[in-house]
């Protein structure tokens, strides 16, 4: 399979990526401003987690013990930026700017790499740098930040994995760092490496060159992931990159489970779950929760089919929900903004469908990624902001639908042709 080259870069196309990375910069910093940051739930968990890792204690809760039940990933970053920035929300908000302005970025360099064709590049950077739900959680202590950044970043490796010699080499190390890093922040991103796999297989021009790729990868990768092994393997006895893999799957799959996610007091083991986590301690309930859920999804299969395809539908259901604080007119303003981006971008994305054919190892990656990220949901339970990471690659099936309509009203509408993929459809696929 040969790549598609990638073509020289214009003053245009210059000046079209600077003015998206500068409106998107800039309306997250806005939102960084002005949004509320509430420290509750997880963001007061990884917030926690950073403070007393930058304060020489370790990554312990606010008990003062060891923990691994939220993703270590996302606090030791913050523990990183508080070296540079201190321990404050500004510089929480800081780096997500940051983060928030790279993926642009790395998605624009990583579709205009997959397509060869900067317009429809453009177009997906532009959707990521203004759709609301990215920008307005640049103000909250979100691990969703992160992994947004982590996602572009294997996406434009993915997509850049047929240079050769030396730099394939460093490619696939970046590649595996990213990966590795995945894992930690959040391990859901995992479910991603299929659609990534089949993209290097593409692009590395021979199986053989392909498996040295992703030997070098695995091996980057698994630097990364190593201490945090080895320091779950001295705290818990256990080599593990949480202990919540077991509780998430029993809030999932148990008699009284919905598709969203739902406290534990609210399960059959609500009254015990105090009493047994003392007794068994994090890493030990963890192994309890996942063992009564796969023997209720052993027992229960027609039940757990059917709330499977019931959570697949909550995790994509348009934002129609209200939020704890929706008495203002902004925030409501903002919500039907939101419901708008995202019905467009998802409604563009199922029409990608018509020129799959047409792309198929382009779109058919793209569709690959996004199936792999709903089926983990689909296991486990739906939060709204755990679609978050995916919407990049949304984007970019959204911009190849709107690209191809733009080329057929020119074509159609005003006699006349236009910039688009369509004229070479045929010899584009890599």
């Amino acid at each position: 399979m040969r790549s598609m080259s990638s073509p020289s870069w214009s003053r245009t196309e210059l000046l079209v990526l600077v003015g998206i990375l500068l409106i998107g910069t800039f309306l997250r910093i806005g939102a960084a401003m002005v949004v509320p940051s509430p420290l509750e739930s997880d963001y007061l968990g990884y917030w926690t987690l950073a403070n007393n890792l930058y304060a020489g204690h370790g990554l312990t809760g606010d008990d003062g013990q060891p923990t691994a039940f939220l993703n270590l990933g996302y606090p030791v970053f913050l523990s990183g930026v508080f070296t540079v920035l201190g321990p404050t929300v500004a510089a929480v908000k800081t780096a997500n700017v940051l983060l928030g302005a790279a993926a642009v970025l790395l998605m624009y360099l990583a579709t205009r790499r997959m397509f060869g064709f900067w317009p429809i590049a453009a177009l997906a950077a532009g959707l990521l740098a203004c759709y609301l739900e990215a920008i307005v959680y640049a103000a909250y202590a979100a691990k969703e930040n992160l992994m947004v950044f982590l996602l572009a970043a294997q996406l434009a490796l993915a997509a850049a994995a047929q240079n050769s010699g030396g730099w394939r080499h460093l490619n696939s190390v970046l590649f595996g760092v990213a990966t590795g890093c995945m894992a930690v922040v959040g391990n859901a991103g995992l479910a991603l490496l299929p659609g990534f796999l089949l993209r290097i297989f593409f692009v590395a021009g021979t199986t053989a060159r392909a498996v040295r790729y992703l030997a070098f990868a695995a091996a980057a990768g698994g630097l990364v992931i190593a201490p945090v092994l080895w320091r779950n393997h001295q705290v818990f006895d256990a080599y593990v990159l949480n202990n919540n893999e077991g509780f998430n799957l029993y809030i999932g799959n148990n008699p009284r489970a919905t598709p969203y996610f739902e406290s534990i007091s609210m399960t059959p083991i609500g009254d015990q779950w105090q009493s047994r986590r003392a007794q068994l301690g994090e890493h030990g309930v963890n192994v309890m929760l996942r063992d009564i859920a796969l023997q209720y999804m052993l027992h229960n299969p027609e039940a757990t089919l059917q709330l499977a395809f019931r959570k697949a539908v909550a995790f994509w259901w348009p934002p129609v929900h209200s939020g704890k604080n929706q008495e203002g007119t902004v925030e409501l303003f903002m919500r039907y903004v939101w419901l708008i981006q995202f019905c467009l971008i998802g409604g563009l994305f199922l029409l990608s469908t018509v020129w799959l054919r047409s792309f198929l190892h382009q779109l058919g990656i793209i569709w690959l990624l996004v199936g792999g990220y709903t089926a983990v949901h689909m296991v486990f339970y739906v939060v709204y902001r755990y679609r978050l990471p995916v919407m990049p690659v949304m984007c970019i099936g959204a911009s190849v639908s709107a690209q191809m309509m733009l080329s057929w009203v020119f074509r159609n509408r005003f006699g006349r042709p236009h910039a688009s993929l369509d004229a070479d459809a045929r010899q584009l696929p890599d």
